[in-house]
């Protein structure tokens, strides 16, 4: 008796018509598609060394810390001087930020002078506290000695020099408002010492402005969106370990437990799937309440170090985690009864899962696949990419043709005008889905791309009801299968950023939502391309099914019993062939 693959692995008529050898796998193949296997190869080449480009040159200490006011990245121990240890920015000149804040101003924060510190300083309670430039010039001391001093050398200076210094014009600046570390930027509070203050003036300085804006002008600048969106770049450049564990690892190993389960446990897992995607995405959902500050007090917060109570700094990665909490809640809703809606049609899936899938196959597949149709797979992702590309660029025309206000003013434009993005987004599933069927083809006849894509189309169509009523719920399970994992993947993340290292000093992230997105994110794809395997075991065995059954006059003979039961329903059939007539 044949096995469940017995339509694969037994004897095959070829569908187009040209004679085979025993056996539906061709052995004595050849390779297909060289042109683009190579136009493939030079692809990634490219990429390669663009890639090597930026990872040489660049520098994404810009992303978290500041510039100084010689142009060197706060923290670099590749500048003049070293600044290995010194990560903090730190505005010098108050008046400088306060003309930056200035409505009508033309002076930026970005030119204003600053100059990196170890840690934000404050004004002395009995006198005057200085922050000079780095030492050079006629000021003979080492940067040790410097920072020893608290940054303050302005007892070394000449008459002149001091003379400067009570200008606010350098090398030595007061520090007149206290300070504190807010994303690795000093945020100057306006409120002066007024000892610090009495000691500026009565030794002959400047008037020194004291107004809010000083404080709204650099919270501006370190809230501003491209600044929020350096930070959670370089979040995830810091988060690194956190990718690698629950981004890669946690999703393979979950995503070969999984597989393996529902193997051999298949009836049962169909459900532990659905209660477990409840309790998942009920799990994360939470923790977004906890980040936002909603539940509990564990709410991030920009201030890096010990946090003053006195001092209340908000920021716009809280405020996304809040909306991204309440866009979790709507989508926790829809989830639940989504799956309590589906809950009478889990039974159909386990008919779709139950036939054994062979392991070993795989690697003669894949030992195939590398040696004679890489170039045929090369297609497939080039008519994708293709097709997305102009998929894009019509997106992109249709906005500016709303923005200029030139959409049709007819019923009939209208219509056609909208329903095009709908035929697009057809047009690009249909092309994925010829893709998938075509490489099924590609596996099992060792022809090319457009022909082996020809043959699958040709069982599709002729079967369609059949497929299609497997395929849905089988992929719904799968589907489940795939968010179990990546929201197993996020939960870990949210876990492992809540340790020590991430909440304080130059490791802490400025917020969980970007490593946890790109960890759900990649759980998704890790746990994608394994079940791909039983995603294209499964479409293989309805198409070998399709095959059997027209080879023999609609009734297959190698099927396995249960695969007969749900594909050869015929009340099903004869339903749904009179309700279309």
């Amino acid at each position: 008796m044949r096995g469940p693959l017995g339509a694969i692995i037994g004897r095959y008529p070829a569908s187009d018509g040209d004679a085979q050898m025993d056996g539906i796998i061709k052995h004595n193949r050849k390779c297909r598609d060289v042109v683009f296997l190579i136009l493939f190869i030079a692809f990634w080449i490219a990429m390669i060394v663009n890639s090597s480009l930026g990872f040489n040159q660049g520098n994404p200490l810009r992303l978290t810390y500041g510039l100084d006011y010689k142009g060197n990245v706060c923290g670099d121990k590749h500048a003049d001087p070293d600044l290995r240890e010194l990560e903090l920015r730190y505005w010098v000149n108050p008046n400088q930020v306060y003309e930056s804040g200035l409505k009508n101003g033309q002076f930026k924060l970005a030119n204003a002078r600053s100059i990196c510190l170890m840690e934000c300083p404050i004004p002395a309670e009995d006198s005057l506290n200085w922050i000079c430039d780095y030492p050079d010039g006629d000021i003979h001391i080492s940067m040790n000695d410097w920072i020893d001093r608290n940054y303050d050398y302005f007892e070394f200076l000449t008459p002149d020099m001091r003379n400067s210094s009570l200008q606010l014009q350098g090398p030595c600046y007061p520090v007149i408002f206290p300070s504190i570390n807010v994303f690795w930027s000093c945020q100057i509070i306006a409120r002066a010492s007024n000892m610090s203050l009495r000691h500026w003036q009565q030794m002959g300085g400047v008037n020194i402005n004291e107004d809010i804006i000083i404080d709204k002008s650099i919270h501006k600048t370190i809230n501003s969106r491209s600044a929020v969106l350096k930070r959670y770049v370089a979040d995830i450049g810091k988060a690194w370990p956190v990718l690698i564990v629950c981004g890669a690892i946690m999703p393979l190993f979950l995503s070969v437990i999984w597989l393996l389960m529902i193997r051999h446990f298949v009836a049962g897992m169909t459900w532990i799937t659905v209660i477990l995607f409840n309790v998942l995405i009920i799990s994360v959902t939470m923790f977004y309440y906890l980040k936002a500050g909603w539940i509990g007090n564990d709410a991030i917060s920009p201030i890096i170090g010990e946090s003053d109570p006195y001092y209340n700094v908000s920021g716009r990665e809280q405020n996304h985690l809040r909306a991204v909490s309440v866009l979790m809640t709507i989508i926790m809703g829809i989830a639940i009864l989504s799956s309590i809606a589906i809950v009478r049609r889990i039974l159909m899936a386990t008919s779709v899962l139950k036939p054994e899938i062979p392991f070993l196959p795989v690697f003669s597949s894949m030992k195939r696949l590398m040696r004679y149709s890489l170039g045929s797979v090369a297609i497939g992702s080039l008519v994708v990419s293709f097709v997305e590309s102009v998929r894009y660029i019509l997106e992109f025309i249709r906005r500016k043709f709303k923005v200029a206000n030139a959409t049709p003013e007819s019923c009939i434009g209208k219509v056609g005008f909208h329903s095009s993005q709908s035929c697009r987004g057809c047009i690009d599933w249909t092309v994925k889905s010829v893709n998938r069927n075509a490489y099924i083809m590609i596996a099992i006849m060792g022809k090319g791309f457009f022909r082996a894509s020809s043959i699958a189309t040709g069982l599709i169509v002729n079967n369609i009801l059949r497929i299609g009523r497997v395929n849905v719920i089988g992929d719904v399970i799968l589907f489940l299968g795939k968010l179990c994992v990546s929201l197993s993947s996020a939960v870990f993340a949210f876990l492992m950023l809540d340790t020590h290292k991430y909440r304080s000093a130059h490791n802490k992230i400025s917020s969980p939502l970007f490593p946890v997105l790109v960890c759900w994110w990649l759980g998704y794809v890790v746990a994608t391309l394994f079940f791909a395997v039983v995603e294209m075991s499964i479409d293989t065995i309805i198409l070998s099914f399709c095959q059997d059954s027209e080879e023999h006059q609609g009734n297959a003979q190698y099927a396995p019993p249960l695969l007969l039961e749900t594909l050869n329903d015929q009340s099903e059939m004869q339903r749904l062939t009179q309700g279309s007539s």
